[in-house]
């Protein structure tokens, strides 16, 4: 883990003493008390995290309205778990990734039964993408225009934790909008996604569905890790192993939506992301028995069902380069 820095208090801060909401030079008195303590030495456990929150809750007890701590008691330390360290590991690492030369993103991957070569214009958002069927499904090519968001527009994202957790937030709820029935006169007609979501389950669904967008530069890759680091119910297993056998850390999460009245419906995400550049190698959806997802093998729907993408590559290129299945 690298040395402390203002984001890392800054988001601490926000996570922890939100309901006492500080003058803003807190933050920073923090930070210049803990680099006058440790000036010409390398801060390397979490334990110093803990310290330096302690400070903090030192300068919050001199804000009118606050209490310090009873005499000869020392303020709470908070610690990072192992897994919020895991994720601010891979947040360092998304930070120190290069931005990528060339125009057009050209992102492999592979499904059941299925290879996908996807383009993705990163001045329009557009795709172009080229599939290799098997097993009854289809080869083709298809185009469509702003799929993505830009580069431009993902680099104008927050990057704070509280900020891009917000954004993520009414990101999914747009998404995810009553839509009208064209068959019926009157009234709406709802997709077919959970009634009840909570705000961390959103989160945690937007979270992951941006980290596989190549076009997300380094600062917003990092900030999601920050961002995840802070989502009750995040599992991360850091020595696990993507579909085909890499090295990976899986992040995931069991969505407590569900409908009013009945049990959550138990949908686990995951995502796995590489060790060392925080790049995604694989994204799951496990839907548990019951879930009345329907495949060849369960037509009837009624056992668990993985739905897996690889990611194999992504590449740059100046050109939309040309079907690379085509007969």
């Amino acid at each position: 883990m690298p040395a402390l820095d203002e984001d890392l208090i800054r988001d601490l801060l926000h996570r922890y003493t939100d309901h006492v909401r500080p003058p803003a030079f807190v933050a920073r008195e923090v930070v210049l008390r803990h680099r006058r303590r440790q000036r010409r030495r390398q801060v390397v456990s979490v334990a110093a995290t803990g310290a330096a929150l302690g400070t903090a809750v030192g300068v919050l007890a001199t804000v009118p309205g606050h209490h310090s701590p009873a005499p000869g008691r020392r303020p709470p330390e908070i610690r990072l778990t192992a897994d919020q360290r895991v994720l601010y590991h891979l947040s360092s690492v998304a930070a120190a990734q290069p931005r990528r030369a060339g125009r057009y993103a050209v992102m492999v991957t592979e499904g059941p039964h299925l290879k996908d070569t996807s383009v993705i214009d990163s001045r329009t958002g557009s795709m172009w993408s080229y599939q290799k069927g098997g097993d009854g499904n289809p080869s083709g090519k298809g185009f469509t225009a702003h799929y993505s968001p830009t580069s431009a527009q993902f680099a104008a994202m927050p990057t704070s934790v509280a900020g891009l957790r917000a954004i993520l937030i009414s990101q999914w709820d747009a998404q995810n909008k009553p839509v009208r029935d064209p068959l019926r006169a009157t009234g709406p007609s709802v997709r077919p996604i959970p009634l009840h979501v909570s705000a961390d389950d959103k989160v945690f669904q937007q979270a992951s569905y941006l980290l596989w967008n190549p076009l997300v530069g380094p600062a917003l890759r990092s900030a999601l890790y920050k961002v995840l680091a802070a989502v009750p119910g995040v599992t991360v297993n850091p020595s696990a192993r993507d579909g085909i056998g890499r090295p990976a850390v899986e992040i995931s999460r069991v969505d407590n939506s569900g409908f009013p009245g009945g049990k959550p419906d138990g949908i686990r995400y995951a995502t796995y992301e590489s060790r060392s550049t925080g790049a995604v190698l694989e994204s799951t959806v496990t839907y548990p028995p019951g879930s009345d997802v329907v495949t060849p093998q369960d037509p009837a729907g009624s056992g668990t069902v993985v739905d897996k993408t690889v990611y194999l590559s992504v590449t740059w290129d100046r050109a939309v380069p040309a079907d690379p299945y085509r007969s």
